[in-house]
């Protein structure tokens, strides 16, 4: 790409409208967002960025030129996970993660608009809105502890589990008894 080009991109992709682009982003994406936001792990940031680009990186809602959805399994940046200090600030944590996600998603769905637009800060603004309704700032995403049991409690695990199982297989060997009962009496009735 020669360097003329690349002016041209970059062009493409600043808007002009920088006034209304502030305005725009103060009234849609961060006024959404509470003003202490908290903690985020590594676990959830994977989490919560294979949700979101399930949700919004679907090939119906780009342009006809894309044949896929974006792809899932993306990078976790260091900048979105946030264990120590201001988690608020769009230099880490949540905000930066949906700021992130919002911006390679909008690219993704509108590659011939500008990176900061209006048409950007109301996506980001329904991405915020999504991570909101979904409580992920409650701490769902987070991986829950594992419970270690005892021997005798796996124990008593199993036998539940195969008294279970067995209880099922005696309902379904009751259940086919019936039916064969009931085919035998049609036939009988049909040879008679």
């Amino acid at each position: 790409m020669t360097i003329k080009r690349k002016e041209i991109m970059k062009q493409m992709r600043e808007t002009s409208d920088k006034e209304n682009l502030v305005k725009s982003y103060d009234d849609l994406a961060n006024s959404n967002l509470p003003e202490n936001l908290p903690f985020i792990t590594y676990d959830e940031a994977k989490k919560a960025t294979k949700l979101l680009v399930k949700k919004f990186g679907k090939k119906k809602d780009a342009t006809p030129s894309r044949f896929r959805n974006y792809p899932i399994n993306l990078e976790i940046r260091k900048c979105w996970v946030c264990l120590s200090g201001n988690s608020s600030t769009l230099q880490r944590g949540w905000r930066r993660l949906i700021h992130d996600l919002a911006h390679r998603l909008f690219r993704f769905r509108s590659p011939s608009l500008p990176d900061h637009c209006a048409l950007q800060a109301e996506f980001e603004g329904q991405m915020i809105s999504f991570v909101i309704q979904s409580n992920w700032l409650n701490g769902i995403l987070k991986q829950k502890p594992k419970v270690i049991l005892s021997s005798d409690q796996k124990k008593e695990m199993k036998i539940r589990k195969l008294n279970m199982s067995i209880l099922k297989w005696e309902r379904k060997i009751k259940l086919a008894n019936t039916f064969l009962k009931k085919y035998k009496s049609k036939l009988k009735r049909l040879t008679n």
